[in-house]
């Protein structure tokens, strides 16, 4: 089995060390017999800090400690900040040709059980009609045995979500080589999991969705760092709504765009390389034509739709803790307008690139 694991890295020169020791502990870089070919690839992109020189010098200390002699590992900083970006180039560029699966991974998680990536692998490979496995997200306030009431609610909001099936997490997924080469992403898309779901689920917008073809891998599982910050949730909040309005806008621009090129991966390779700035015409025409209100309602009432897929008694005891989800998704939601229709395009295409957190207005 080839395995290539990419980390798309934008100024994390505090956690990438960490990260990639939790990594090299993990079960198939230790297993000398794992039968696995191991590539790490860091994907430094547009840092400006030492976030290429400090992986570097990891790796290096790292490579001995690995038991599996086939590990191998490459640095390729890239100058263009973003991470749609970086996944096109790590992708379609830099893995391994021959790779069977490819595994995606944020610079500043940390892996809960050894056997974290054995078991993704292995979901994959025991359910054929799978093309993507996550595992389970744990919060790292979550392990604290004595948490304050900001932890508590963190905690506490995990499960009050709209989803309507396993999602892909950008921190950490698997998937199959051969179905993500068909895929680009829009550059500057800001909610690039929640898009790559979307072209996992449809084949590309080409058949209706498909949930099975994402899986969890119920025996692994990664932990990373929560919002416990009142200011910084809202912010995180506020982008996943503008992200989210973002790819709405990109599903409906290619569903109804000429599709005599092909799936909507083709189409989006083909608008990236003839127009770098397509993404940025799109969001404006959806805004001009949209009028005063531009956000998808589905965003504004997913909390309460959920409540739909419940048992009558428990979506009775649930709905006071929805119905507050639902009023801040409604000022979020009316805030994520407002930035549409007084952003700057320039300054809005900006803030995707360097990635800065949407100010919220409290």
């Amino acid at each position: 089995m080839k395995i290539s694991i990419g980390i798309l890295a934008y100024n994390e020169s505090r956690e990438i060390s960490t990260t990639l020791k939790s990594l090299f502990e993990q079960s198939i870089f230790q297993d000398a017999n794992a039968n696995t070919e191991i590539e790490v690839i860091v994907v430094p992109n547009g840092c400006t800090d030492d976030t290429a020189d400090i992986t570097q010098t990891t790796l290096q200390n790292l490579e001995t400690s690995t038991q599996n002699p086939t590990v191998s590992w490459r640095i390729c900083e890239i100058e263009e900040a973003g991470k749609p970006n970086a996944w096109n180039l790590y992708v379609h560029q830099f893995s391994r040709p021959d790779a069977d699966y490819l595994i995606l991974m944020d610079a500043d998680i940390q892996f809960l059980e050894p056997k974290t990536l054995y078991q993704m692998l292995q979901t994959l490979e025991t359910n054929s009609q799978a093309w993507i496995s996550v595992d389970k997200l744990v919060k790292d306030v979550a392990l604290k045995p004595q948490k304050n009431l900001m932890e508590k609610l963190s905690v506490a909001v995990s499960g009050v979500s709209g989803a309507k099936s396993t999602w892909i997490c950008g921190q950490l997924y698997c998937g199959r080589t051969h179905i993500l080469r068909q895929i680009w992403m829009p550059k500057g898309v800001l909610v690039e999991d929640g898009f790559l779901w979307k072209m996992i689920v449809t084949d590309r917008l080409t058949s209706s969705e498909v949930l099975d073809r994402v899986i969890l891998s119920e025996s692994a599982a990664h932990v990373f760092e929560a919002y416990t910050q009142i200011q910084s949730l809202l912010s995180h909040e506020l982008r996943q709504v503008v992200g989210n309005t973002i790819n709405d806008f990109i599903y409906s621009h290619l569903e109804i765009d000429d599709n005599s090129s092909g799936d909507a991966g083709t189409l989006i390779k083909l608008k990236n390389e003839q127009d770098p700035l397509w993404l940025d015409k799109l969001i404006t025409d959806n805004v001009e034509k949209n009028g005063w209100w531009t956000i998808p309602r589905g965003l504004l009432f997913r909390r309460l739709q959920s409540l739909t897929n419940r048992p009558l008694i428990k979506a009775v005891l649930l709905f006071p803790m929805f119905f507050i989800a639902f009023l801040l998704d409604l000022i979020l939601c009316w805030q994520a307008n407002s930035h549409f229709h007084h952003w700057e395009k320039s300054r809005y295409r900006h803030k995707i690139l360097i990635r800065k957190p949407l100010e919220v207005t409290t």
